[in-house]
Formats: structure tokens, C-alpha cells, sequence
């Protein structure tokens, strides 16, 4: 007796049918289909105005770029290299709206318990035309803690030498929070905090984490925030002068003409705060210092030059 196997199913011809159907039905309707229509024909005319809309764009973007685009030069080509640090904004908007309208790619600091810090960050990252790097400006606890106190300090999260590392890991990460466009972070005042290594040591890794980078600010010669950094193998870079450690307008100027001096050495960093010396002493010298072949860049294109230096 065969198996139950071995007995065809009597199904199976009805299934050949159903499938020699759909196919002669498919290939019934492949054949009825209308063809597809015909590409549109497009006259010499519409072919001129498709051009000239195309170089009216061209024409404007160049326009644009002449007369507002920043005045840029390419690293390889340049003869020095300088990045600008502002610090403190959000504390006023007057001095910080000049400096932004700059034509030149400096590099802004924010500090997050400023009153118009969000509104800030929202002007510098409004123009995608000439984009501008955040820091995140972190206050933290100066040699003298009155300071932290006073005037528009009152406002700010301090991050004090006595917290434990957890709470100044979860203070950094809610400053964070609040400048949410920082590719970066630098210290507002310190001068106690970052010369704690432990301190220091506690912060970097929230940084990398973030795959942020550190510029220490050097408000004291006993910082240990690049060691700090290097420990951690964090990007990291340090503050080489202050622009207005004197605001005075001739003093402000001169720190400038230094900066360019020692630009043509090696890649500089220097960092500058609001106030219409400095506003002032930027929009005429760099020009003058572009027309000597010092270029302008964001913090992050010197740190991607830099080779790693003594942080000591």
C-alpha cells in the first residue's frame, strides 16, 4: 500500500490554474497599458529663463558674499592664525550685536544664567551663511568668593571647590543644558576651582562624553585644567592673552598688535569681553590684519592644527 505521502494533493491543479490565470491576466494588462506620456517640451524660451533665474542666484550669492560674507582666509595660505574668544554674552545685547555682525568667524562664549543668553544663541545660530562656535562661559569659584555675589554674578551657578564630584559633574551637565549649541566649554573666573586637579579631573569626563572640547581660560598660572584635559584625552587648548586685561582703548590696541606678532609664530588664541573698546579695536584692526595675511578662525580649526602642547 503507498503512503499517505506519496499521494498527490488535489489541490495542486486548481493551484497551476489560478497562477497560469494571474499571469495571463498581468501580462494582459502590461499590454493594455497606455505608453507613458511624452516628456515635456520645453522651449528656447523657457530655457533662457531657467538660465537666467540660475545666474541671477549666482550672482546674488557672490553679491552677498562680497559685500557680507566674512572675510575668510584659507589656513594653508595664511601667514598667521588667530581665534578670538568672546566671553560673557547674554549679559547685554548692544556691544554683543556689533561684534556678531563682524565679518570675521570669532568664537562666543555664553554664559548660561544670563538674562539674554537664550536669545543669543538663537542670533548665532540664525545665519547658516556665517555660522559662529559656541562655548559654554562656566562660572566657576574665583580665589575671592564675595565675587561670586556681586551684580550680575548673583545670577550664576557657581561650581565651587567644596562640591563633591557628582554634584559638579551634574552642575556642569545642567549648565550644558542651558547652551545647548556649545561645541566647547571655557571657565568664567576659577581661579580656584580649576587650580583643584581633583576638581578638574571630575569635569573632563562629562566633556569627552559630550565629545566637547576644554579651553582653559589661565585666569590662574596654577590651573590644572589642560592636565586635566590630557588625563582625560580630551581636546583641549588654553587661553594665550587677554585683549583687555587693560580696557583702555590704546591698551586694547596694543594687545591686539601683540596678538598678531606672536600669530605669525604659532596658531593664538585670544580672549576679549564685551565693551566698545573692544568692539571698536576689532572692526578696524582686522582688516588691517587680514591685509597682512592673518586669518580668523573658529576655536575648533586651531585645535585641529595645533600639535599638543606643554600644559604646564
Amino acid at each position: 500500500m503507498a503512503s499517505e505521502s506519496s499521494e498527490s494533493d488535489p489541490r495542486e491543479p486548481a493551484l497551476r490554474w489560478s497562477l497560469a490565470l494571474w499571469g495571463l491576466l498581468a501580462t494582459l494588462l502590461l499590454w493594455l497599458a497606455p505608453p507613458p506620456p511624452p516628456p515635456p517640451v520645453t522651449s528656447a524660451e523657457d530655457e533662457a529663463i531657467f538660465q537666467r533665474t540660475v545666474d541671477q542666484t549666482v550672482e546674488k550669492t557672490r553679491r552677498w558674499q562680497q559685500e557680507r560674507g566674512d572675510e575668510t582666509i584659507e589656513w594653508d595660505q595664511a601667514r598667521g592664525h588667530l581665534a578670538v574668544v568672546i566671553d560673557d554674552v547674554g549679559r547685554e545685547l548692544h556691544l554683543f550685536e556689533q561684534l556678531h555682525a563682524l565679518r570675521y568667524p570669532l568664537t562666543f562664549s555664553v554664559l548660561p544664567g544670563a538674562v539674554y543668553a537664550p536669545g543669543a544663541q538663537l542670533r548665532l545660530r540664525a545665519d547658516r551663511r556665517r555660522p559662529r562656535e559656541i562655548l559654554l562661559h562656566l562660572p566657576c569659584e574665583p580665589e575671592d568668593p564675595a565675587k561670586m555675589f556681586e551684580g550680575a554674578e548673583s545670577g550664576e551657578l557657581f561650581l565651587r571647590v567644596g562640591d563633591p564630584p557628582a554634584q559638579l559633574q551634574a552642575a556642569l551637565t545642567a549648565a550644558l543644558r542651558r547652551v545647548p549649541g556649545a561645541v566647547g566649554v571655557n571657565n568664567h573666573m576659577g581661579s580656584r576651582l580649576t587650580a583643584e586637579r581633583a576638581a578638574m579631573d571630575a569635569l573632563m569626563p562629562v566633556l569627552r562624553a559630550q565629545g566637547l572640547y576644554f579651553l582653559d581660560s589661565r585666569t590662574t598660572p596654577h590651573s590644572q585644567g589642560l592636565a586635566a584635559a590630557e588625563e582625560a584625552g580630551l581636546p583641549a587648548l588654553g587661553r594665550d592673552l587677554f585683549l583687555d586685561a587693560d580696557p583702555s582703548p590704546a591698551a586694547v590696541l596694543a594687545q591686539l598688535e601683540l596678538a598678531a606678532e606672536r600669530a605669525q609664530v604659532r596658531p593664538l588664541v585670544v580672549i576679549a569681553h564685551p565693551s566698545p573698546e573692544v568692539v571698536e579695536t576689532l572692526r578696524e584692526g582686522l582688516p588691517r590684519l587680514r591685509a597682512r595675511g592673518i586669518g580668523v578662525y573658529p576655536l575648533s580649526e586651531l585645535l585641529a592644527h595645533l600639535a599638543p602642547r606643554d600644559p604646564r
